[in-house]
């Protein structure tokens, strides 16, 4: 199997987890979207850990090219966010599992073993997300992601009708990185685009 994620950190934990696996070998380890894909023709993983978020490119449309060129390849969305959007984005686009960062060795071996084997996983928690979701429960309705200061600040710019390098330079950050932060809104708030993102922030009180 394969890791992509742009931290180092949770490389060498991933690592350490799976260091004693008699089942599980990492063949490689990626920082980039760009350094996988350019090394993945020659070393197809059985398994592939994406990051969702990466700083050269976007891991769902990532995870969609990435099934498209390597059908047998079984990629688990890996993320810190729980939310709808990026849960359903990951599967929509090939994905055989998604789990968060925390997660503990046991489960993680278990969902590696578990796509490997051509089955999808889903941890329990993220089960009911998505049963919660299909069944219009109202604590899924009234739910409220969690926005960063800058994702914040880049919504209601976005609100002001202002274009990505507009926002970047009001903000003093590049224009890729405004993109980034416009694509995580749209993924937490479960919408496809910028009019229904804006939309969404009204109802859940983001915008004023």
């Amino acid at each position: 199997m394969a890791i992509l994620d742009d931290h180092s950190m949770v490389l060498r934990g991933i690592e350490t987890m799976l260091e004693d696996s008699d089942i599980i070998t990492i063949s490689a380890t990626y920082n980039l979207g760009k350094q996988l894909l350019g090394e993945l023709e020659n070393n197809v993983p059985n398994v592939l850990l994406l990051d969702i978020n990466l700083p050269d490119s976007n891991g769902i449309d990532l995870c969609k090219e990435l099934t498209k060129k390597y059908p047998d390849l079984a990629i688990i969305g890996l993320s810190n966010y729980c939310e709808i959007g990026f849960i359903k984005n990951m599967l929509r686009n090939g994905a055989k599992g998604y789990l968060l960062k925390n997660t503990g060795k046991q489960e993680l071996i278990t969902a590696i073993t578990t796509v490997h084997k051509g089955a999808n996983y889903l941890p329990r928690n993220i089960q009911d997300i998505l049963l919660n979701d299909s069944i219009g429960s109202p604590s899924q309705i009234s739910f409220i992601p969690k926005l960063t200061r800058r994702e914040k600040e880049v919504l209601i710019l976005i609100a002001k009708e202002h274009i990505n390098q507009e926002i970047a330079d009001l903000l003093f950050i590049s224009s890729k990185t405004v993109e980034s932060h416009r694509n995580n809104l749209i993924q937490k708030l479960g919408v496809r685009n910028t009019a229904g993102l804006i939309r969404v922030a009204i109802e859940k009180g983001l915008l004023s």
